[in-house]
């Protein structure tokens, strides 16, 4: 019986300082995925957690998924294990599910972490590190997340850690439009940085590793190299850093030689691309990840008359993967078949609403419901009865048949009849 395990630290139970060190850079996660000691693996890592989701089907302990995560990053298990979180069977589904809709986030529902986790689950799959029970737990999570930003309002009260870093802007300067602001670092949250830095001034500089891509925005900012980055951090008021890095960009020396202005300096790297000691020059302000939660009670108070309803949607996500993952193995099966039935009618509904642009939305809507009931009425009729009134062994034959059929070109369809090779099996 297959089994899901979960090891992992967050903002929750370990400090900056600490999580920076089990920073996973790509080039391992991509060797370890493809290595894969386990029957399934995904690695989710983020400025404020890193986490490993495993499918098994032997059992395994916190020790044994602490020690493999040490050793990606070249740390000791027994100096670290009391950081980490351990959780397995229903728990892993129920934290993944809160994980993915921002329910344990910093800032409770932002919108980041659907994203991050979305690539997490991408790359796992593309390096084939996932199987059935995984590619459920996380489909059926970034589902749920889905309708809880459609159907609540938790979306539109949404505030990201590039929101909150820009509230720490506002409260120390009272009017930016005077003001310079130089971002390190352009790649998500830089780029969304940019978004609300540019609301509040004109006078952006900013930097990436590669030329070209600061240069993209030079539309809306002044593109500086990275080599230089020392000559602007002299002129501005704000320095914002975004950069991926494993040491720092931004030491406390080189600052304070060149820069006698800038008052406020937010590192939302992980690792942290400054020298924390920068804080302790007189008259400059440093703000990292974790001072940011300080400020998120405010946004937590609006959002609680919308978390009722979030939960409710949630719930229903992780009642239906925990009834997915009951199931005996023809039934997974069969219902892995189905949801994709449904997800193909949604598709297909999708490229007929676009080739009819003047539609009004009540018709739309009853044409999405229309394909989506079809292909539910499909499966039930020539999926789930199946099930009902065969036999193990020939629900298992059906199932074979089926998966050869979706293999097969489309024009070759029509030839399955007589000459099949399950016919009589």
């Amino acid at each position: 019986m297959r089994n899901i395990y979960l090891a992992g630290m967050s903002h929750k139970v370990a400090e900056i300082a600490i999580r920076e060190k089990f920073y996973i850079p790509m080039d391992i996660k991509t060797r370890a995925l493809q290595e894969k000691p386990f029957d399934e693996l995904l690695i989710l890592a983020t400025c404020n957690r890193t986490e490993i989701y495993v499918a098994s089907d032997k059992p395994l302990s916190k020790k044994d998924l602490v020690q493999y995560v040490c050793g990606l990053v070249g740390e000791n298990p027994d100096q670290y294990s009391r950081y980490f979180y351990y959780k397995e069977g229903d728990d892993v589904a129920s934290h993944v599910m809160n994980v993915c809709a921002g329910l344990d986030s910093v800032a409770m529902g932002e919108d980041q972490i659907l994203h991050q986790i979305g690539r997490a689950y991408e790359t796992a799959h593309q390096h084939g590190a996932t199987g059935n029970t995984l590619n459920k737990l996380f489909q059926e999570a970034i589902h749920t997340t889905k309708r809880i930003k459609t159907e609540t309002n938790l979306s539109k009260l949404s505030c990201n850690i590039p929101f909150l870093a820009m509230k720490q802007v506002q409260k120390t300067f009272d009017d930016l439009e005077n003001k310079s602001v130089y971002i390190v670092g352009l790649g998500e949250m830089g780029s969304l940085m940019l978004k609300y830095v540019q609301e509040n001034t004109t006078k952006i500089f900013a930097s990436s590793k590669t030329f070209a891509n600061a240069q993209k925005f030079a539309d809306v900012l002044t593109p500086v190299p990275f080599e230089d980055r020392y000559d602007v951090i002299g002129k501005c008021d704000v320095l914002i850093l975004c950069s991926a890095c494993q040491e720092p960009i931004v030491t406390r020396e080189r600052f304070k030689n060149a820069s006698e202005k800038c008052r406020l300096v937010i590192d939302l790297g992980s690792p942290r691309n400054a020298e924390a000691s920068i804080g302790e020059i007189p008259g400059v302000q440093y703000v990292c990840v974790d001072d940011l939660e300080k400020i998120v009670s405010e946004n937590r108070r609006l959002r609680m008359a919308e978390l009722e309803t979030a939960q409710k949607i949630l719930q229903e996500g992780l009642e239906e993967f925990l009834s997915w993952s009951r199931m005996d193995e023809s039934a997974k099966s069969i219902h892995l078949i189905a949801d994709k039935m449904i997800k193909t009618a949604g598709e297909e509904s999708g490229k007929l609403l676009a080739s009819l642009p003047n539609l009004d939305e009540a018709s739309a809507r009853k044409i999405s419901m229309m394909y989506e009931r079809f292909a539910k009425k499909m499966a039930n009729d020539f999926l789930y009865k199946v099930k009902d009134s065969n036999s193990p062994e020939d629900v298992k034959v059906f199932l074979r048949c089926l998966n050869a059929l979706k293999a097969l070109p489309v024009e070759r369809h029509s030839a399955l009849d007589a000459e099949s090779s399950c016919d009589g099996n």
